[in-house]
């Protein structure tokens, strides 16, 4: 899985409402659910911040305040005493399964769980763990599905390849694979626009691609190639040809 660090720049009250959201999934006290609305009254008031040019003041209410919520989410974690399973997905004392990630505003970088799909549905109510396993790039299949997991910033997001066969699904290149009916790409899921006979990459060719209408990159087609002056991504559109 990948280890890369994920930072917010310009989106801190996002990141904020995430840690707060976190938190309240888990069980809390009286005391804690009371202590809890602190953070988003704060986050309007950093939200008000943010219209004045005191850039010093609103960064150290940001670093104070994202440490405080930092600190909840480490204690949290290590109560509920995560613990790797033999594929890589951890789980918590509770039966929870996540995907183990990092998340976080620059220095302020923390270990973060993603436990549920993207629809919401626990991870541990869908997945069957004895036959989980990475199949490469962000693909990843039990007896039942195919799931993606990409990182992003704040954490991660996993879902379930829907048109997916589970049978023939395998990965193909760096960043895409196939099945019996369908391209799909890390990023752009069933690529139903692709043509399957001619639809081609490779290993040294990252995230490019091509078929017989032309070129793609991260699922994307490439308008015009003409625009490319890039020594290394011309040689892998040649490799391509």
């Amino acid at each position: 899985m990948s280890k890369t660090k994920f930072y917010f720049t310009n989106n801190y009250s996002l990141f904020l409402i995430v840690l707060i959201t976190m938190l309240s999934g888990c069980k809390k006290t009286p005391d804690q659910n009371q202590n809890l609305l602190a953070p988003k009254v704060l986050i309007n008031t950093i939200a008000a911040q943010d219209t004045t040019s005191n850039t010093e003041i609103i960064t150290d209410t940001r670093t104070n305040h994202t440490t405080q919520l930092i600190s909840r989410i480490d204690s949290i974690n290590k109560l509920l005493n995560w613990k790797k399973t033999n594929s890589v997905l951890w789980k918590s004392k509770n039966g929870d399964l996540a995907f183990k990630t990092i998340g976080g505003i620059q220095e302020s970088i923390t270990t973060v769980y993603i436990k549920k799909l993207s629809d919401g549905k626990p991870l541990a109510e869908v997945i069957d763990l004895t036959t989980f396993k990475h199949l490469g790039s962000a693909f990843y299949k039990d007896k039942n599905n195919i799931y993606t997991f990409y990182e992003m910033a704040g954490g991660g997001r996993v879902w379930i390849l829907k048109d997916a066969d589970v049978k023939t699904f395998r990965i193909i290149g760096e960043c895409y694979a196939k099945d019996k009916n369908y391209i799909y790409g890390e990023r752009a899921m069933t690529m139903n626009t692709v043509d399957y006979k001619t639809f081609k990459t490779c290993k040294s060719c990252g995230c490019y691609a091509k078929d017989i209408n032309g070129y793609y990159y991260w699922g994307n087609k490439i308008e015009d190639i003409n625009t490319i002056t890039n020594k290394e991504t011309l040689a892998i559109i040649e490799k391509l040809q």
